[in-house]
Order: structure tokens, then sequence, then C-alpha cells
């Protein structure tokens, strides 16, 4: 018979595209339980339509200090308008997933507002919201597969399947999102087939800057490679704390290794094979890049991530389609609750990225047809790099300060990061194309603020584009700029050092550096900030303080805060309660702002 379910609306706000990600798989799903409805950014929603709806599924990331995406700022807008109604909702059900990094104080801080706004508006929460961490061993999946499994498991007692209708087989065959069909031309001149894929797509505000220079600020000697990369601009405008983005593309050896598995195992797509992609539903349509014709060797270089680390619904994928009982015992297995320990083992901690995984499950790989490429190999996502130039001291110029990812795990094959590899193969004089974006840290219009900030590492960035925008509004003053800067050694990784000795000889910055192993026992910055209490407590006090902290998300962020709190209890004389409530009302009022990444 033909049954046809509820109607389940998914809406997501997306940062990076993770949220979107997930959104679109909750859809793909519903199929599964004879669900019918549409997947869509917030934004892109008829918000008028809500209060129609009788069950929508949420999806959203958090950025910055706690701020929702810019695809769900309308809709967010709307949603708090004061003149709507306590029980405008009421025939809503709904559920929300958050994806956010424990690392921010305000983790998750858009999904829980949204959560929480639409139950005072009367909706119906048919799950508890669910917080999906970065910070975690599996990262999202951790939270967002036993949370989607609950939200089935709710959905069909609520809206029950009839007895003489059973859900469809997990296993049965996808059905891809896209049409996907290919043909051969050995000489391609239209313009739609250039050589870059997106560059005949160009979005608004996106521009080319070209490889100026190049300039390794780490010793040779040291372990790490960082790199300051000076893109050359034409004048394009950016403030403090912007970010620029920059889409990479897979590195040559790469893309050589994931056409070999395909080829060795009988998928045998040339390079010049042109693709043509349509959609099959037009509430999955086919992304800008895809609408024109498309060769493989585009795909393979600039939309497929071949570094994606695959997730547990990859081998969902992997498992329909082998026809060894071996391999789908063993996909199977990856799905399960209890494989997911094996799933870390095996994918997430050796860093064992999708092609190496198609070579490991060759049966499954020869059944691979060109539409569902686009199911097993998410698209490269852009990478967003804190601007480390001031567009008023650095005319035409936008700096990036790049640490090169490298390192091994027990996998013989080093691991490269793939932005960075990429952004570290250029060449002076090699053109990409880039937009800016506004960053998460909001600094104060007021000069005589007092401006601390907490810089380990790359995280400098941000705060090198703030202090040389000071020095060249001459308001640069080390009274009120105070840079705590850490690193492992002053001749080892001590990032733009001339710069910064430079404006600290000249009065213009309170340079207080942590260098962690030029001495027999460990300094970290946090250590540099109780060091220096009798210094910070009464800017603190003076309520005219703002404290910003950038770099790595795993223990420094954390340490840092514990730090302030202390200078709070021992400088301050505060109990551990009200010197932890000091801190926590300077974030409420952006007086304590962090950007951190994993």
């Amino acid at each position: 018979m033909d049954f046809v379910n509820e109607k389940v609306t998914v809406l997501y706000g997306s940062q990076t595209g993770n949220a979107q990600d997930v959104a679109e798989r909750i859809w793909r799903e519903s199929k599964q339980y004879y669900f019918v409805g549409s997947v869509k950014a917030m934004n892109d929603y008829n918000i008028l339509e809500l209060v129609n709806e009788k069950c929508v599924i949420f999806v959203c990331s958090t950025t910055g200090q706690g701020e929702e995406p810019d695809n769900m700022k309308f809709f967010w807008k709307f949603l708090l308008r004061r003149n709507l109604r306590n029980n405008v909702l009421s025939n809503l059900r709904f559920a929300v997933l958050g994806l956010g990094d424990s690392s921010y104080i305000k983790f998750n801080f858009a999904a829980k507002r949204l959560n929480k706004r639409l139950l005072q508006l009367g909706g119906q929460v048919l799950i508890p919201l669910g917080l999906g961490d970065d910070q975690h061993d599996l990262g999202y999946d951790a939270t967002v597969d036993p949370w989607i499994e609950s939200l089935w498991e709710e959905l069909l007692f609520v809206y029950p399947l009839p007895d003489n209708v059973k859900p469809l087989d997990k296993n049965t065959i996808i059905k891809p999102r896209w049409s996907v069909t290919s043909h051969i031309e050995n000489f391609v001149n239209e313009k739609n087939n250039s050589s870059s894929l997106y560059d005949r797509m160009r979005t608004s505000g996106e521009f080319t800057v070209t490889v100026k220079d190049i300039i390794k600020t780490t010793n040779p000697s040291h372990f790490q490679d960082v790199r300051l990369i000076k893109l050359e601009t034409n004048g394009e405008k950016y403030l403090t704390g912007d970010v620029i983005v920059i889409r990479p593309k897979n590195l040559p050896e790469q893309v050589k290794l994931f056409q070999a598995v395909l080829k060795d195992n009988g998928v045998n797509i040339p390079g010049n094979a042109i693709f043509r992609i349509s959609e099959t539903n037009p509430e999955m349509p086919v992304p800008a890049p895809l609408q024109f014709n498309v060769t493989f060797q585009q795909l393979c270089e600039e939309y497929f991530d071949l570094n994606s680390i695959p997730r547990r619904y990859t081998f969902d994928i992997l498992a329909q389609l082998t026809d060894s009982e071996t391999e789908r015992e063993k996909c199977i297995e990856f799905t399960t609750a209890e494989g997911q320990d094996d799933l870390y083992n095996y994918c997430n901690r050796p860093r064992r990225n999708i092609v190496e995984v198609l070579h490991d499950f060759p049966h499954a790989t020869k059944n691979i047809e060109k539409d569902t490429l686009f199911e097993i190999l998410p698209p490269i996502k852009p990478r967003e790099f804190s601007i480390a130039s001031s567009y008023k001291a650095h005319e035409n110029e936008v700096h990036i300060l790049l640490a090169v990812v490298k390192y091994k795990t027990k996998l013989v094959k080093q691991r490269l990061g793939l932005c960075s590899n990429y952004l570290a193969n250029l060449k002076v004089g090699d053109k990409i194309s880039a937009t800016l974006k506004k960053g998460s840290f909001r600094f104060p219009n007021d000069k005589d603020a007092y401006i601390i900030m907490v810089g380990p590492g790359t995280g400098m960035a941000p705060f090198r584009n703030y202090i040389c925008e000071r020095e060249k509004e001459g308001t640069a003053d080390a009274s009120k700029l105070i840079f705590f800067f850490g690193c492992r050694g002053h001749n080892m990784d001590f990032h733009c050092k001339e710069d910064f000795i430079r404006l600290e000889n000249e009065n213009k910055l309170n340079l207080i550096c942590a260098f962690s192993r030029d001495q027999d026992y460990k300094i970290y910055v946090q250590h540099r900030i109780m060091e220096n209490g009798d210094l910070l407590w009464p800017m603190l006090e003076s309520k005219n303080a703002y404290i910003f902290i950038a770099g790595n998300s795993k223990n420094m962020p954390k340490q840092v805060r514990e730090a302030f709190i202390d200078i709070c209890k021992i400088n301050g004389g505060m109990t551990l309660e009200d010197a932890t409530r000091f801190i926590e009302d300077m974030e409420k009022n952006g007086h304590y702002q962090t950007e951190t990444w994993s």
C-alpha cells in the first residue's frame, strides 16, 4: 500500500556546514519511516508557516560568543518579537539538537536559547535538547547518533505506523540525493568547465588574493612549522577581530591515491569525465558550484573532502553497498552503540581518512556508483583564519599565521591537515579566492579601556591585528595594552618576535611571555597571569577591563579562566563563589571573550 506518515520539517542554522549535514541526514532517514517534509536553512524557511506546522526538528550550531549562525539570524530575530503570543506554537511538537564546543563558556548557547524560546511560545518538546560536543573523542557523533535514534523512537510513538506497514529496512540500498550522469569529452573549452570549480560561481564578497610573501616564524630545528603568509588584496576592508575564509583544495597525491583506489576496485572514472548533477527532489537542491557541468577531476581536487574522517553514517552506506558478509558485519558493528569504541580505534584515533577506508572495504568500493559518491564523500568545507594584520597598518594586505598540520599516528603514512598543507604548498605569485567575515571578538571603541590579551602560539593572530591597528592610530600604550604570549622557546617559536619586541621597547605594549621549555620547569600563560595579579586586579576592579583569549581549546582556556578567578580571590579578597560570579559577569557583559579551536 502507498502510506504517507506525518509531515516533519527539518530546519538548520549552520556555521561551517556540520548542522546542515546532520539536518539532511535526519531528513533522509525520515523516509525510512514514511515521513514527508522538507529540509531548509532557517532563514530560507517561511517563518509565518511555523504556526501551521505539527512537527519541526531544529539543528543549529553556535558561533563566536554564543551567537546564532548567519543563516539563522533572521529566523531567530523574528522569534524574539514581543508581540508573539505565549501560545502561538501550541500545536507544534519540536526537538532541538545543538552542535557546539564545550571549551566555550557559552557551549551550545544558540540551541539552548532556541529550545527555551520555543517552549515559551507554547511548543511541546518531543525529546530533551541534544548537545553535541566537538571536544568528544567521537566528535558530534557521540551525541548526534543516540539523539537521532531517540527521535525516531518518539516520533513513531507519537505518529505510529499502521500494523500492516513496517519501517523500511535500514540496509535497503540508499536512494542518492541527486541524479548523476556523465560523458567523455576529449577537449573541453566551455566556460563552465574552467580549471576552478568555485571561480565560476563567485559568491558575493568573494575576491582574489595573491601570495606576496611566506615567512617561516619557527626555528628550522623546531618540531612545528608555522608560517606568516602575506596575501596581497585590492584594498578590501576588514576590521579588528575579523577572519578570512579560504576554501582549500586536495593535495595532488591524495587525488591520485583516491582515483587509484577506485580504479583498483573496478570503478573506472576518467578525470575528464563530465558530470551533470540534477536534483531528484526540490527539497534537496544541487549546490551552486555543481549546477553546471563539472569534470571528475574538478570534483576530486576541489569538491570531495578526501581527508575527511568517516562518520558512523558512512558505514551505514558501505554496509548497503558491499556484497561481502564480512565487510557488512564490520560496517554494521561500527554503526551500533556497542561498536563505538571499535569505530573510534579504527577511524578517529589513527585519523583514518575516507580514501583509506575505501581501500579497506574493496567489496563495498567496487559497487560505488557516480551518484553514491556524493553520499560517501562530504564536500570540502571552507576554513576560517583569524587575520593577523591590520587593514590600516598593512595596506592592501591580509596576513595569516599558519601552523602546518603534520603528525604521525599508528598508521605508517603521515597525517596531513587539508587546508594548512594546501596553503603551505602555495608559492609567491599564486592566486586564491577568499572572503572576509566578521570575527567573534568584539573589541571596545574606548581607547582608555584596559585590554588584556592571552594568545599562546598562533592564538596571537587576532591580537597582532588589534595591536598594530592601535599603533597605526597612535593609541598604543603599554599601560592599556597587555599581551600574554606563550610558546615553547624564545628562539624556537616566538612568532613575529621582532614586531612585539619593538612595540614593547617603544612602550606601546606590555608584553609578558611564557616560554614553557626555556627552563627546567614548565611555565605557561596562566602562570604569568597569576604572577601579575597586582598589575591585573586594579584593571579588573575598575570595571573597564576587557579580557580576550585565543588559542587551542584543549586545556588553556579553562586554566586561564581559573587563573583570573584566583586573582579575584587572592588580590580582590573574594570568596570562590564571588570570584567565579565576577568573571561570569564579565562574560555576560562582553568583557571576557574567547576564540578557540581544536
